[in-house]
């Protein structure tokens, strides 16, 4: 059994840390013996011998959690930039490793040998937790104009590896060297997941919409974007009967499921369910008949629905709950049932650990908000789920989060990355790469409504042939991707270091 000897600072976070990385992350049993000491040691108990005096032992500092109650949660427990950097053993030539929290050994270096063991001078549960969590937003003040944590303030963006999910690299880095230590040692087998959401704005373009308004909006597409096709989409709609849906430019739903289905992935439909803000959540009622039949379409095609709370919500828990028992009750109506409901906050307006908590008030199972509107990556250093934990009230969540890695809007719109559609796939298939390295969650957020251009549905397409060569292109009969599994070599031996590390366009998918 692995034994986990640890300081007995902050016990609700050492036990979800600890609960995450080691048990669900790496799979691994382990029990902990909390004393006084001012790191952490990881022992390994042989199968003859309980004895944990003799054997080998992993060390490493403990840094973030050692943090005295006046300076947590406040800058100087923050990172001290820039931070340090080090090459791991044998693999010259890829990135270096960027040290979250840690201190290196007595060489002075971030891994080293010693009597008894190996030192590894990264502090792997601190720099999870603050990852995780998201410590630096319930510290930095700092926020965009629709009130969210930009990009450019977080220490991804700031120490550039926002492209990269550090934490899945720290896990690899630890695992690698727990095996030297415990050659016996296995970890559990982990399947990738690949996730597609849809949340929809706008279902129908001709909603909420007048004659008028639709001209101006031809026009504006023509004169000052230069959008011939979007333009006249839209104008075919001023000479088709207003309720004649099937020639809606927005309304993509069936051919999105159609590329789903061909893909063997199950699609997850955002919904919202009440205005708080007029002409920016939405046009349309979710009680519509019309709304009702997409909802039944959706369902009965074997994808998921989920709640999009609209923009006036992230730090009202009274609104999100109504909102969501809205959704249970229109879902009830038309005999859809789900094992579980998740979604994502609309305009992606999330603060933490706020709006986790009152999701896991209102009876949500899942949150997929975690992406940076203004820059895709890995907001939350991982491109695992995970449970979630509020650090203003010390308690780990029943929550999970599932990091949003790309959102459309991010990467194409011009006030954010501003891609043409060829980087925009790199991009795409970058993060795809990234992680499917570590067997981990690929998601992907596209609205239903953009795909007005030809060369965004090329875009959009293609993505969906790529990450159906993953899956085999075939739904299985629980409505889930099929997956391929490690066999039982690889999953003993776990993710190669260097392979892991290399440069990821470099590799094809």
């Amino acid at each position: 059994m692995l034994t986990v000897y640890s300081p007995q600072s902050r016990l609700a976070e050492r036990e979800y840390i600890y609960r995450v990385v080691l048990g669900e992350f790496m799979g691994l049993a382990y029990n902990v013996v909390y004393e006084e000491r001012t790191g952490t040691e990881l022992r390994l108990a042989s199968d003859s011998s309980d004895d944990l005096s003799t054997g080998p032992r992993l060390r490493m500092p403990d840094i973030l959690l050692q943090t005295p109650d006046s300076l947590w949660l406040t800058p100087s427990s923050l990172p001290r930039r820039p931070l340090n950097r080090f090459q791991l053993p044998g693999a010259e030539g890829v990135p270096l490793m960027p040290v979250i929290y840690g201190q290196p050994g007595g060489t002075g270096q971030y891994i080293e040998s010693e009597q008894g063991g190996i030192y590894l001078g990264i502090d792997i549960f601190g720099s999870s937790l603050f990852m995780l969590a998201r410590y630096e937003e319930l510290v930095i003040r700092d926020r965009d104009r629709l009130d969210r944590f930009p990009a450019k303030q977080s220490l991804a963006y700031l120490e550039s590896f926002l492209h990269r999910p550090i934490i899945n690299e720290y896990v690899e880095l630890l695992w690698q060297l727990m095996k030297q230590l415990w050659p016996e040692l296995r970890r559990r087998l982990r399947e990738p997941n690949i996730r597609i959401s849809h949340d929809v704005d706008f279902p129908y373009y001709v909603y909420g919409r007048n004659r008028l308004r639709m001209v101006r909006d031809i026009l504006m597409d023509l004169v000052r974007r230069g959008d011939i096709e979007s333009s006249w989409k839209k104008a075919k709609m001023l000479y088709k009967a207003r309720r004649n849906l099937a020639w809606d430019p927005y309304n993509t739903f069936s051919w999105l499921m159609d590329l789903s289905e061909q893909a063997g992935i199950r699609s997850a439909f955002y919904f919202i369910t009440e205005e708080t803000k007029p002409g920016i959540d939405g046009n349309y009622a979710i009680d519509d008949p019309v709304i009702q039949q997409l909802l039944r379409e959706i369902h009965t095609r074997g994808h998921e629905i989920g709640l999009h709370p609209s923009y006036n919500t992230y730090l009202n828990p009274a609104r999100i709950h109504s909102q969501f028992q809205k959704l249970k009750e229109i879902a009830a109506a038309n005999d859809i049932t789900q094992q579980s409901w998740g979604g994502r906050q609309h305009y992606l307006r999330w603060r933490a650990p706020d709006t986790w908590q009152f999701w896991e008030d209102a009876g949500l199972q899942y949150d997929s908000t975690l992406s940076f509107a203004d820059r895709a990556g890995f907001r939350c250093g991982v491109c695992y789920e995970y449970p979630v934990f509020n650090l203003r009230t010390g308690q780990a969540l029943a929550l999970r989060e599932r990091p949003l890695l790309v959102m459309d809007q991010t990467i194409l719109h011009p006030e954010y990355m501003g891609l043409t559609h060829e980087q925009a796939y790199e991009t795409i298939r970058h993060f795809y790469v990234e992680c499917m390295k570590y067997r981990g969650d690929f998601t992907l957020l596209w609205h239903n409504s953009q795909l007005l251009k030809s060369s965004e549905r090329d875009v959009y397409r293609k993505c969906l042939e790529m990450l159906g060569q993953r899956t085999g292109g075939s739904l299985s009969r629980g409505n889930e991707p099929e997956r391929r599994g490690l066999n039982s070599e690889q999953e003993g031996r776990g993710i190669s270091l260097e392979n892991c590390l290399s440069d990821p366009l470099e590799r094809r998918a």
